[in-house]
């Protein structure tokens, strides 16, 4: 007889599920809140002169993820969020980040390290479902791809052109939003599935290709 079954309890997948989440996500505040801190931790090693701030680093740090979850609020509810709708509140999101950042002494936040943060924020929610963090079904249709490094190599393997510069120095917002069109016309399903299509993509061994195909 299993120690579980002597126990009369066995693990569930609902509760190994969370044993994950909270591996990864940790413990402290909400799950918005734990879902915007593991999305700063992917972009933060980008932001080189955060050290210039100091003893104000707390304080930017305060703002900008008070403002950034107010932006975040906004998504869940019965609004109908269109492609067009959510589109202008990711500018409009962006532009904050920047504008907050600016104003609280570190003037260097790029647009893609906003989309970054916001991105994969949005992306944390819907992979920890509407049981931990309701709502945000509304914005999976219509929620941007995260642009980093793995998601521009697979692309730019798919035949989009190159982005020209590392994803933490794009400061062109019509920029981005070109490799966001590019995703919509040539992936047949929905930006998040087609991230998550990308992620899973094996590396093409250029080399490698070249010496079957000769």
């Amino acid at each position: 007889m299993s120690v579980a079954s002597s126990v009369g309890h066995v693990v569930s997948v609902s509760d190994w599920d969370d044993f994950v989440a909270v591996c990864y996500f940790g413990r402290d505040g909400d799950w918005l809140d734990r879902c915007m801190r593991r999305a700063y931790l992917d972009m933060n090693r980008t932001l080189h002169g955060m050290s210039e701030l100091g003893e104000n680093h707390r304080d930017w740090m305060s703002w900008m993820r008070r403002d950034l979850k107010d932006r975040l609020t906004m998504l869940p509810g019965e609004h109908a969020w269109t492609q067009a709708s959510f589109d202008t509140w990711h500018h409009e999101s962006v532009d904050m980040l920047k504008r907050i950042s600016s104003e609280h002494g570190f003037s260097s936040l790029s647009v893609g390290q906003a989309q970054k943060w916001i991105n994969m924020s949005i992306k944390y929610v819907i992979a920890l479902g509407e049981r931990r963090v309701p709502g945000f079904c509304s914005v999976y249709d219509v929620a941007h791809v995260a642009l980093d490094n793995v998601v521009l190599e697979r692309l730019t393997e798919l035949g989009m052109s190159p982005l020209g510069c590392a994803w933490s120095r794009l400061d062109d917002y019509g920029q981005y939003m070109v490799v966001q069109e590019w995703v919509r016309k040539n992936f047949p399903t929905v930006p998040v599935e087609a991230e998550y299509d990308l992620w899973l993509r094996p590396r093409v061994d250029v080399d490698a290709e070249e010496s079957r195909e000769s």
